[in-house]
């Protein structure tokens, strides 16, 4: 989203910048009796030259989906919603707008249309209209000056949530969390996977833990995984090859948390998952008789793992889409990571009993991947033509 924050702070300041860290702008109100439009008018030096910025509440809580969507309201903007479920309508700050213009706003209105989210996209005229304002008042608040800047309203219904007691924490948590599970997810872990990670999550974001050490941290336990699978020890090796996948997730989850999201750590963790898959499968392969059926079944997966997720990437660096929106019921053939590392925990955990579900194993991924390879192929043929 290309958003730089800074936080304007005041009672209790250093706390917050303890919590904050380095890595966030804080900006000093030493006169936080003059009211929050103070607040905004504090922040001049630092945004006055850009021509437009979103100013949030600080007590609120906003998801990735809500920011994104915000930002691309016009300069002069409250982002507003429509009353929900999720909203304590007694507790919300009400808006009337008319014609799209803010002709209210206020907790006790009677009459209103929408729910301020405590959001806006300001223009840097802003502040002269705010220190005018100040040059004749001790102390203002933000919903006037609102009204007074003729701001316009512009609609976001992605989650967001207000704190204002301890007592909405445990909402604030839930979202919080929510917010982290990507919309790419495939079934095991949407289902499963998730139920867990998330849980995990919870505990560590209270510790400054690096994503890369998670990341690292599966792949020792894929490691490990592969040594029993090859030593034959498949039913403890198979409950790992799990395992590693739950863990899998915590990264980027915490990354997402922590906002410490960066290149290097995608790609880390991309690595480390194709190392990760080779290892699995070849230790598999090696566990059991040579043939060339084995074999090919074998390279046939292996091959299948590798090319589902670099024709994905492949696909939208060419067509600047991701190919699950466009695959329509080949997106439930079962070929994502979850997906095939559930395959594979299960047909060890089978493969203990019965040796011939090792090569079924192989034969289903094998299938499952380079179905959904050969249909992307075939998308980007059918796209070629459409433009030609």
């Amino acid at each position: 989203m290309g958003i730089e924050p800074a936080v304007v702070v005041g009672y209790r300041a250093e706390e917050i910048r303890k919590i904050l860290g380095e890595g966030v702008k804080l900006i000093q109100n030493n006169d936080i009796e003059r009211g929050n439009a103070y607040s905004v008018l504090c922040a001049r030096e630092e945004f006055e030259r850009e021509e437009k910025f979103l100013l949030l509440m600080g007590d609120h809580l906003y998801t990735p989906e809500f920011l994104s969507a915000a930002s691309r309201a016009p300069p002069g903007s409250a982002i507003v919603c429509r009353e929900n479920d999720t909203i304590a309508i007694d507790e919300a700050t009400k808006v009337l707008a008319e014609n799209g213009k803010v002709l209210d706003i206020g907790k006790g209105l009677e009459n209103w249309t929408h729910i301020d989210t405590g959001a806006f996209i300001c223009r840097k005229d802003i502040f002269d209209l705010l220190d005018e304002i100040f040059r004749n008042k001790r102390s203002f608040e933000w919903s006037e000056a609102v009204k007074m800047a003729n701001m316009r309203i512009y609609e976001v219904n992605e989650p967001w949530t207000d704190i204002d007691t301890p007592e909405d924490l445990p909402k604030a948590e839930k979202l919080l969390l929510r917010s982290l599970i990507k919309p790419e997810d495939g079934i095991i872990s949407r289902y499963i996977n998730r139920r867990i990670s998330l849980n995990i999550t919870r505990l560590l974001g209270r510790f400054d833990v690096n994503p890369n050490h998670i990341s690292a941290l599966s792949f020792l336990i894929a490691i490990i995984s592969s040594y029993l699978l090859l030593s034959g020890s498949y039913i403890l090796g198979g409950i790992l090859v799990q395992v590693s996948s739950i863990i899998d997730g915590v990264d980027g989850e915490i990354a997402r948390l922590r906002f410490r999201k960066s290149g290097f750590g995608g790609f880390f963790d991309t690595l480390l998952d194709r190392y990760a898959d080779a290892f699995i499968l070849s230790a598999l392969f090696l566990s059991i008789p040579f043939s060339i059926r084995n074999f090919i079944l074998y390279l046939f997966a292996l091959t299948g793992t590798f090319l589902v997720g670099y024709s994905a990437s492949t696909f939208k660096e060419a067509y600047g889409m991701r190919a699950e929106r466009l695959e329509g019921k080949l997106r439930f053939i079962p070929a994502k990571r979850d997906e095939r590392l559930f395959l594979i925990s299960i047909g060890s955990i089978v493969g203990y009993f019965t040796e011939f579900a090792i090569p079924v194993l192989f034969l289903l991924l094998a299938a499952f991947t380079n179905l959904r390879v050969f249909g992307r192929l075939l998308m980007a043929g059918g796209m070629e033509k459409s433009t030609s």
